[in-house]
């Protein structure tokens, strides 16, 4: 199994899309703790263009190359690994490097996938959409009748919160930074899709889109200048819940305000959930793998060849993309 060798996407500097390098190279055997995954399909993440760029993690090493979740099938368990050879998984890399067409990955951060949902499906349902499902329905606890405001409204994550607002029985109100994209939003289902290029205009639109109330939960992935608008258009009780920041743009607001409407700003990031419960993200993946299967949710995602790696990102950081993009060995 190990005749078969690893073809990937390594970084000799950090910049722009052009320091991505397609290498290939001799495949390793996993450790006793670990797994070798022959990949169907790797996940495009915004995160994957802040690792090129050298600005994900601090003193990030060159070593850690773009991607971090597979989805794929195991060649080889490590001695302590408890997933059988062959079972289909979603794969977690946190170490990076997972733009490739084999890849090790820790034991327990692999996850048994089914085999009748696509491998795109389930790449645009792990770390993104189980970002929206916890976003919605953990830290948002969207209700029948409420009202969610969806940033991103296009992305990956996005695209999945605005299904599951409908599901939950919400009203959606999104935004999207084009025609094109607030089209595609549209057709996922959200009420009304708001130009996310006017801040200014943003809170009256929400009062104006709910009755006067305002919303009941916002779910934020780009913050930056969308922040305190959404926040003065936030409702009675209402839950804003951060779950990144595309425009890496620090955001600031008054704390003393949200005691008059007894309201939560909160955040979180999917690996201390896990440290939390162990469960996860395995049960919400399922979950949503269970949605798909019933026809009441309908990622979207794109599946390109793994050569086009750094002309996706191109597009990613130019805003181009709506919804999931995987890359396929």
């Amino acid at each position: 199994m190990l005749s078969v060798p690893t073809r990937g996407w390594v970084l000799d500097a950090f910049g722009g899309p052009e320091v991505l390098r397609l290498e290939e190279r001799a495949t390793n055997p996993p450790g006793e703790d670990e797994v070798l995954l022959d990949v169907e399909v790797a996940g495009v993440n915004f995160g994957d263009t802040m690792i090129r760029r050298g600005e994900y993690l601090r003193n990030q090493p060159l070593s850690m190359g773009p991607g971090c979740e597979v989805v794929g099938r195991v060649a080889i368990a490590g001695r302590n690994a408890t997933v059988a050879e062959n079972a289909r998984v979603a794969g977690w890399v946190e170490a990076g490097g997972a733009y490739a067409n084999r890849v090790i990955v820790p034991a327990h951060r692999v996850y048994p996938v089914p085999d009748d949902i696509p491998a795109g499906a389930i790449a645009a349902l792990f770390l993104q959409g189980t970002t929206a499902e916890y976003g919605v329905n953990m830290y948002g606890r969207l209700a029948a009748g409420e009202v969610l405001l969806v940033h991103g409204a296009a992305g990956g994550v996005g695209s999945v919160a605005v299904q599951l607002g409908k599901i939950a029985g919400g009203r959606v109100i999104a935004t999207a930074s084009s025609e094109a994209k607030r089209d595609a939003v549209l057709e996922q289902g959200a009420d009304v899709v708001l130009d996310s290029r006017d801040p200014d205009s943003l809170t009256r639109r929400v009062f104006e889109e709910s009755d006067g109330r305002g919303c009941d939960v916002v779910l934020d992935g780009i913050g930056g200048p969308l922040f305190l608008p959404s926040l003065k258009g936030l409702a009675v009780h209402g839950r804003y819940v951060v779950v990144g920041s595309a425009t890496q743009q620090p955001a600031a607001f008054d704390a003393r305000h949200l005691l008059v409407r007894n309201q939560t700003v909160c955040g979180f990031i999917l690996a201390n959930i896990n440290a939390r419960d162990p469960a996860e993200p395995s049960r919400a993946l399922l979950h949503l793998c269970d949605l798909v299967r019933n026809g009441e949710l309908h990622p979207r995602y794109e599946t390109v060849p793994l050569e086009q790696a750094p002309e996706v990102h191109r597009l990613m950081e130019d805003r181009k993309l709506s919804g999931k993009v995987v890359l396929e060995p």
